[in-house]
């Protein structure tokens, strides 16, 4: 074990910290919002990301062999859930996620906590599509935050934590990496989206309290006018 994968592991544990700080400030440092459905919901969600991004890691593998290029088919899950059930589901689900990954599909090269920073990291972001009252140009900003934050994730964070077991060779696969981009982001974010709009009429059976992108209203008028705009 070298000293830059302690150093690493560190730096993603502290910024884990900081991301359960930033999501319990925006609920209000409270629990009491996440209730029994909640946990109900992040149980699935979680279970469906982990067991799809194992399987995408395998035909990546299969597919660009030794280069580090890997689509994670789940990942955006993660997103929706932060869009959904607010800031704090979203960070849990991206430990959650991580956990059941690291349990299904170990690494050769063993466990790295800033794979887990980058998946509660995009549960947190996933929020802030709905963290204001306007619910306007929804699209365009799961587009803009989740392409902001996976650009960082894949181009910079991963390949630090890469570096760990495989030192300065770890950027030689950015070439790949940027021709995978715009191919990666354009799946994920339709994905996000379609997903959401397609889970409309669940949202709607559930009290303006319990979902994160009807929380900012006692009204329930809100999801009519919410279902108008998307």
């Amino acid at each position: 074990m070298n000293n830059w994968y302690v150093i690493t592991n560190v730096i993603g544990a502290l910024g884990l910290v900081v991301l359960f700080i930033v999501a319990l400030w925006m609920e209000g440092f409270t629990f009491k919002k996440i209730s029994v459905k909640h946990i109900a919901a992040l149980s699935m969600l979680c279970a469906v990301s982990a067991v799809l991004t194992g399987l995408s890691y395998k035909i990546s593998e299969a597919i660009f062999g030794g280069f580090n290029i890997r689509l994670a088919l789940g990942d955006w899950i993660i997103f929706l859930i932060g869009m959904l059930l607010g800031p704090l589901c979203g960070v849990i689900a991206g430990v959650c996620t991580d956990t059941l990954m690291t349990l299904l599909t170990p690494n050769s090269f063993g466990y790295h906590c800033g794979y887990m920073f980058c998946k509660s990291l995009l549960g947190l972001v996933g929020a802030l599509v709905f963290v204001f009252r306007n619910r306007k140009y929804i699209l365009a900003k799961v587009i803009v935050i989740y392409s902001i934050v996976f650009i960082f994730q894949s181009l910079v964070f991963n390949q630090i934590w890469m570096m760990s077991w495989k030192g300065n060779a770890a950027w030689l696969d950015l070439i790949g990496k940027l021709i995978k981009l715009p191919i990666s982001l354009s799946i994920y974010t339709f994905l996000v989206y379609t997903s959401f709009i397609a889970l409309q009429p669940i949202l709607n059976k559930w009290s303006t309290h319990d979902v994160w992108c009807y929380r900012k209203s006692d009204n329930k008028e809100i999801k009519t006018n919410l279902n108008e705009k998307v």
